[in-house]
């Protein structure tokens, strides 16, 4: 119960990595807010998968693009459980995969407000709580694409290279008080987003998936479980003095 008492926030909780992470986090004693956007039927899954676990799990629908969103999820957590000890984004947009010419301008816009622009703006909101309390943990799931580019893929890379830059600086700014920020960076992951890529019918999409997969060297996506144990890790009070750091959990696809 390495987390009992301790207050944990999931954006992105009804994805695949944001309801493995809730889970693991609810089954060690950890009291979970998650928020969903468009999928209430896998928000109130994971409710009743904490309560197998003699977990507590509570969901919030909450667009993190929208001002209004943030604010409702900081509210619930706050009114339910007091204070925020730990703020995890799973937060993802990509759904296709196109030469950076061929990206239309609503997709970039998109892309960014979801995979950058919210993350900043969940941090702000958060991280006075954390000041306040004496310190915290933020945690981004970001992917490898932010640390060397990717084809196809060229605005949610510059996203994911801007999470790391952005949670390194709130790293150094807020560790004398007492806040940890990091980046777990993975590479394919077997969820259902990564599905809907793989079985799409454009061809760059399709190409551009199986040539990832290619490129790992265990040869197969991680799975969500594997990427949340990361997230857990970071967390714990075994990661205490790991901080600033961007850690890639993708199968040896980057190696550094």
């Amino acid at each position: 119960m390495r987390f009992k008492d301790t207050v944990v926030v999931v954006a992105g909780g009804s994805g695949g990595v944001g309801s493995a992470a809730a889970r693991r986090f609810a089954a060690e004693g950890a009291r979970v807010l998650a928020t969903y956007r468009s999928r209430p039927q896998a928000a109130e899954q994971l409710v009743r998968d904490a309560e197998l676990l003699d977990g507590e799990v509570t969901v919030v629908a909450a667009d993190l693009t929208d001002p209004a969103g943030i604010d409702r999820m900081v509210t619930a957590a706050l009114d339910r459980y007091g204070h925020i000890d730990v703020f995890v984004s799973t937060v993802g947009a990509t759904s296709a995969m196109s030469a950076l010419l061929e990206t239309p301008p609503e997709v970039i816009d998109r892309t960014i407000a979801v995979e950058l622009r919210s993350v900043i703006d969940s941090t702000i909101a958060v991280l006075p709580h954390l000041v306040r309390a004496g310190g915290g943990r933020i945690i981004v799931v970001g992917s490898d694409s932010g640390k060397v580019g990717s084809s196809w893929e060229a605005v949610s890379a510059a996203c994911r290279g801007g999470v790391i830059a952005f949670a390194k600086s709130v790293a150094r700014e807020y560790a004398r008080a007492g806040v940890l920020a990091n980046v777990v960076c993975p590479g394919p992951i077997d969820t259902d987003l990564w599905r809907r890529l793989v079985e799409r019918h454009d061809e760059p999409s399709r190409r551009a998936a199986a040539g990832l997969v290619r490129a790992i060297p265990l040869r197969r996506p991680a799975s969500a479980e594997e990427v949340a144990s990361a997230v857990v890790y970071l967390a714990s009070p075994e990661a205490s003095f790991v901080t600033g750091q961007a850690l890639s959990v993708s199968g040896g696809l980057t190696m550094q």
